[in-house]
């Protein structure tokens, strides 16, 4: 079979067109491909070591901080109840109220501890006691729970004055007071915070 030189001409060129569409394909192509995801993979590396460096170099300013966190969570524990429970802190603010009263020569008629109260990451822990004293005693007894070194409030207070019949001695306040102090809640994490102020 004679193939005129035109002929041949053509033919060589639909081989070389597809030699290189092959070439493109299954050589260039992929070569590419690979160039660029290593491009990619190098750069997303430089990016690690770039953050990771920037990150040794505040080391010390990070480690501070860090220190810094863990004093005020401290210092934040010293303000709560002791006790790990609601259970074993309203133990601990019994203890607190008992000791406030018997410095005043107050008697605690009853003391009731009430459920415990989610407040934010704490337990609110409440105490209910009843007394009889005088005004002067019940102002004091008061003062010394809301400052106390321990976070303590006044969330409810009642009071009503019993008739005195006997001249020149003080009346008697029959009070009804709702202390309460606060302990972390067992799924709380604390690393750090603070207790801007006290409310009652």
């Amino acid at each position: 079979m004679n193939i005129s030189k035109r002929d041949k001409v053509v033919l060589g060129i639909g081989i070389a067109a597809v030699i290189s569409a092959g070439l493109f394909t299954f050589v260039i192509k992929p070569i590419n491909n690979n160039r660029m995801k290593i491009k990619t993979d190098i750069e997303r590396k430089a990016d690690f070591i770039d953050r990771y460096n920037g990150v040794l170099k505040n080391k010390d300013v990070i480690d501070t901080r860090i220190k810094e966190l863990e004093k005020k969570g401290q210092q934040m524990r010293s303000y709560l109840l002791s006790g790990e429970t609601p259970s074993l802190a309203a133990a601990d603010l019994q203890n607190l109220l008992q000791s406030a009263g018997g410095e005043l020569g107050l008697t605690l008629e009853s003391v009731k501890v009430l459920d415990p109260r989610k407040v934010d990451i704490f337990y609110q822990i409440p105490v209910d006691v009843s007394m009889r004293t005088e005004m002067r005693k019940l102002k004091d007894f008061i003062y010394k729970i809301e400052n106390s070194p321990k976070f303590l409030t006044v969330p409810r207070f009642r009071m009503r004055v019993i008739k005195n019949n006997i001249q020149f001695e003080p009346e008697v306040i029959e009070a009804r007071i709702e202390a309460s102090g606060y302990i972390l809640r067992p799924e709380t994490n604390l690393t750090g915070s603070g207790i801007e102020g006290k409310s009652s």
